[in-house]
């Protein structure tokens, strides 16, 4: 296979050995590039073999010495070239099948793929890898990865992901540990399934091959109004939060104690459930599974907390209206309640309820377009309305169901803005500058 240069950096060596944008790179060393971690692992000796196919096809054989780790300066699209790594589990609570139709194509893609592990922290199974992935992954020594574990009994987790190859986590969790590979662990904790005496075995086997588990994070199994003819499920009650907070917070403070390091840690969304106090910074460590959920409320306080003493003590008359999900409001609430504190500023919450998925879902993630516009109705005109960034799709300004942040103002009449996910760029946005 070949992979198209995207971009040649001015001054390096791609550039020297004319090397060019639109260029096609063939192999390294006779190894052929399916992915970015092929191309860095096979570009870092001194002496290099390059195959590059021209724009008008003619082959060149570029060699080339340089320095060990050197950078060649040439940049590609994506990390992988050859094709995402599908997911051929059917698991039972698998979100994407929960999905309403008609949506984006992509949006029904099931990502397994061992590389988006490594580079972004996203969970897979282990179940779909290849003999050839994993030895990629021990040669490579692709470390940390991310494993959706879910449950330690091969049966159980077998019935969960709906294929025989997730009997074998056990096995392929020693593999790793022999190969050196560091893991954060998942489980999504699905009542009457993996949860209670099955949950509490499953924890305790992880934390026997610490350090080579670094994390467990159990977070509540999501659910759409969108299952038919899917498996019935339960959602995580109140209490059953209340008893898993509980259950956990006493597994913690035994990890602490021996590891000073807590392991195991629970979604934001239990505490809320639970209508819990989120816990201290402390209970988070280096939040390690931050992009799991877990965390980023208390993050969110704790920086809001080291920013409010420079917060002024009063503003010229400002009106700002933030939309969020039902499950922030209890956290966004308390910042908001500090900020109204601030002579001439109103600050509101706009809960919308997720219409689009139904079911149970209520994290300010998963809003659509379409049920922001029907809460917003004509109400706000004129005023200004901040929306999480964590809606849009990357680098675009266009929400889950397609419609775009200006359809939004369109049909609201509203000054829309976006807001990232922290207390500073809220802070920023909210104050007049």
């Amino acid at each position: 296979m070949t992979v198209e240069i995207k971009n040649v950096r001015p001054l390096s060596i791609g550039e020297e050995m004319e090397i060019e944008a639109g260029d096609f790179l063939v192999s390294v060393n006779e190894h052929a590039i399916k992915d970015i971690l092929d191309y860095k692992y096979y570009t870092e000796e001194d002496y290099l073999v390059l195959e590059i196919r021209k724009k008008d096809n003619e082959v060149w054989s570029l060699e080339i010495e340089k320095d060990f780790d050197e950078d060649l300066g040439l940049e590609f699209e994506g990390i992988v070239f050859d094709h995402m790594k599908a997911c051929s589990n059917r698991c039972l609570f698998c979100f994407v099948d929960q999905l309403p139709r008609n949506m984006r194509k992509t949006l029904y893609v099931k990502d397994d793929d061992y590389r988006y592990s490594f580079m972004y922290g996203n969970f897979i199974t282990l179940t779909n890898l290849s003999e050839e992935d994993w030895q990629k992954i021990i040669e490579m020594h692709l470390s940390p990865l991310y494993v959706s574990v879910h449950c330690i009994q091969g049966e159980v987790r077998a019935r969960m992901l709906q294929s025989p190859r997730g009997a074998s986590i056990k096995q392929d969790l020693e593999r790793l540990k022999d190969a050196n590979i560091q893991v954060h662990t998942q489980i999504v904790l699905c009542p009457g399934m993996n949860d209670g005496a099955i949950l509490e075995e499953t924890v305790q086997e992880l934390a026997k091959l610490y350090p080579t588990i670094l994390s467990v994070g159990i977070v509540p199994v999501g659910l759409t109004a969108h299952r038919q003819h899917l498996a019935e499920l339960s959602s995580v009650d109140a209490q059953d939060a209340a008893d898993l907070i509980a259950i956990m917070s006493e597994y913690q403070k035994g990890f602490r104690k021996k590891w000073k390091h807590g392991f195991v840690y629970l979604a934001d969304e239990f505490y809320l459930r639970a209508k819990i106090d989120l816990p201290a910074d402390e209970y988070y460590d280096d939040y390690c599974q931050i992009e799991n959920g877990i965390g980023l409320s208390r993050l969110l306080l704790e920086e809001f907390k080291q920013l409010e003493p420079a917060l002024p003590q009063a503003v010229e008359a400002r009106e700002v209206y933030i939309i969020t999900g039902l499950s922030a409001v209890p956290v966004l609430e308390s910042i908001v309640s500090r900020l109204r504190r601030i002579d001439g500023l109103d600050v509101q919450l706009i809960p919308v309820e997720n219409h689009f998925f139904g079911g149970a879902v209520s994290v300010t993630g998963l809003l659509t377009g379409q049920d922001i516009i029907n809460t917003l109705g004509q109400a706000y005109a004129g005023k200004t309305v901040l929306i999480p960034e964590v809606l849009l799709r990357d680098g675009q300004e266009t929400l889950l169901d397609d419609i775009r942040i200006n359809d939004i103002k369109i049909h609201s009449g509203a000054n829309i803005y976006t807001v990232a996910g922290t207390a500073a760029d809220l802070i920023e946005k909210i104050l007049p500058s």
